[in-house]
């Protein structure tokens, strides 16, 4: 299992849609979800935010950990947070920071560019979309549905 621990708002500010949304908290974690950039859903995602706490964010965050900095930095969150880990060799770090960076290489976790982070995940989407994608015509596809539908439905009976 690893554990990503992801500076919220620097990976808010990398995505354009997120840049200009009216809910940037709720919609980063839907879109951390939708396109899988923390892998399985085994790994724990603590996503740290700068500022004061966001009750909508909060409430859609299942299966993720959700921090606001309050009084502190984010930064400083974020370190505290990757310093109470045991195996620092199984977290990955993800910031734009370099002092952030340079501190969980120094306690040998894994750190990672906002880019990187999600160059890397789109990257693999696409090559999994490419080889899973099957060229099928409109037509098979809904012949293929009605005859599902009368096995599993027993339409047409």
């Amino acid at each position: 299992m690893l554990v990503y621990i992801i500076d919220g708002f620097n990976l808010i500010h990398k995505v354009s849609f997120l840049r200009k949304s009216s809910r940037p908290h709720s919609d980063l974690i839907h879109y951390i979800k939708n396109k899988k950039l923390t892998g399985s859903k085994n790994n724990k995602v603590i996503i740290v935010f700068d500022g004061g706490y966001n009750s909508q964010a909060k409430s859609i965050s299942q299966g993720f950990e959700v921090v606001f900095s309050q009084q502190i930095s984010a930064d400083e969150v974020i370190k505290n947070k990757l310093a109470k880990i045991k195996n620092k060799r199984q977290v990955v770090v993800v910031s734009d920071d370099r002092e952030i960076r340079d501190n969980a290489k120094a306690q040998r976790a894994i750190s990672c560019r906002i880019d990187d982070f999600i160059k890397v995940k789109r990257e693999k989407q696409t090559r999994e979309n490419q080889s899973s994608e099957k060229d099928i015509s409109y037509t098979l596809q809904h012949e293929i549905t009605q005859e599902l539908r009368k096995i599993w439905l027993k339409d047409g009976e």
